[in-house]
């Protein structure tokens, strides 16, 4: 009986572990990540967007339009696009619609990114879509 429940514990374990997400794997559709085999990001762009209305076609043109230039930016390193996930404690704020997770080598490569042709598009074409911005960057801290 011991053994069985030993058994039982470890499988349980293994199917948290299967059930984790892992970078690179996502169950939404509209949720992307990727992450570089060639180098640790060093300074994160975090971005959150608070988009003018929740309505599909602006929720769809948004996502075209990141789409269009952070999977054509070469200095990008690792990507994360999120929507609010399902938790509620008094610490989180989930009222932004969607999140923009960008890692870069350095600051310089992340100061380049912000001239970049593409993303100045982006801004161009989407700024209307959204209402609110607000942007942390970080650096790795060892």
């Amino acid at each position: 009986m011991k053994q069985r429940r030993n058994f039982i514990r470890k499988l349980g374990g293994l199917a948290a572990l299967a059930a984790f997400p892992f970078p690179g794997r996502t169950r939404d559709p509209l949720v992307h990540s990727e992450t570089s085999k060639d180098s640790e990001s060093t300074f994160l762009h975090v971005v959150f967007f608070w988009l003018v209305d929740e309505a599909p076609e602006t929720k769809k043109k948004f996502l075209f339009e990141l789409r269009s230039f952070i999977d054509h930016v070469d200095l990008i390193r690792s990507k994360h696009v999120g929507s609010p996930a399902a938790t509620n404690r008094d610490v989180i704020d989930n009222s932004w619609s969607y999140s923009l997770i960008l890692g870069f080598d350095s600051k310089e490569d992340q100061d380049l990114y912000q001239e970049h042709p593409l993303h100045l598009k982006f801004i161009e074409n989407a700024s209307s879509l959204w209402e609110k911005v607000l942007v942390y960057d970080s650096i790795k801290t060892n």
